[in-house]
């Protein structure tokens, strides 16, 4: 990497990144190859990786392929089995992907925070294997990045029926559809629940589409109640939904006061 500072070289192993210089050249590498997987055309792009921190730039550039090139990003959660932020995941404009075991119960390892979006099977997934790895060519394997591909394919499937849908749709319509686990409503263990193709294709053929948000006016609309905040905390408050496209991925979601986003905030 051309860095000599502390953790080059020791007793540690290569792959220990102690002063997080590697993970955040390697967060910039990823941010490039997602550039070239927008410029080729690609509307779903899966990432089973992750890891180092929060970095703004990145941050942005999500949130451009998102809105402006219509791609959609599904990242692995992580498999700390904590709550620390894996990064691409935890990005608002990437879904973050949990694994559930043959049981719909979540893995051990899975990460869990309140940026996971959804869920998939990841523990001993059966899939190809190189024949210097598998004489059989095919082995299980456990983790968040065997969870991930599941979503992506499930949003490539379900985008195909109908090509005209946006990036936000398509994942409004995956988090909708998702079969429930856990607490009921969205946890920070399954996120929206487990991904469900059928579901998600019934969901788009009801005729489903984002509604559209309008800018609050005070001399027309207060939020009621006012002063609500989402059940994250004080501050997923409704001044918090009115930017960017909160309202429309979350705001049916997150419920508290017995109520949600979309009910209590007049930016949704």
């Amino acid at each position: 990497t051309g860095y000599g500072g502390g953790y080059s070289t020791g007793p540690t192993p290569w792959s220990y990144d102690g002063n997080g210089h590697g993970t955040h050249v390697a967060g910039t590498i990823a941010v490039a190859a997602v550039e070239i997987c927008v410029d080729v055309g690609a509307n779903i792009i899966n990432m089973s990786l992750g890891g180092g921190g929060f970095s703004q730039t990145e941050c942005n550039t999500y949130e451009r392929i998102f809105k402006e090139n219509d791609a959609l990003a599904i990242t692995a959660a992580g498999n700390l089995g904590n709550t620390a932020y894996s990064y691409p995941a935890s990005y608002e404009y990437v879904m973050s992907v949990a694994a559930t075991d043959v049981n719909n119960q979540i893995a051990s390892f899975s990460q869990h925070n309140n940026q996971v979006d959804i869920a998939a099977p990841g523990k001993y997934i059966l899939s190809t294997s190189p024949s210097n790895v598998s004489s059989t060519m095919y082995r299980e394997l456990s983790g968040t990045s065997m969870a991930t591909p599941h979503v992506s394919g499930v949003a490539a499937l379900v985008w195909s029926r109908d090509t005209t849908k946006s990036a936000a749709e398509i994942r409004r319509a995956l988090e909708e559809s998702a079969e429930d686990l856990g607490d009921p409503g969205r946890d920070n263990y399954y996120g929206n629940g487990l991904v469900r193709a059928d579901r998600a294709n019934a969901l788009l053929d009801s005729g489903f589409t984002l509604h559209p948000t309008s800018a609050p006016t005070l001399d027309s609309c207060t939020d009621d109640p006012i002063g609500w905040y989402d059940i994250d905390g004080e501050d997923y408050n409704c001044e918090w939904y009115a930017t960017g496209t909160a309202c429309e991925q979350y705001g049916n979601g997150f419920e508290n006061f017995g109520t949600i986003a979309n009910e209590a905030c007049c930016a949704c």
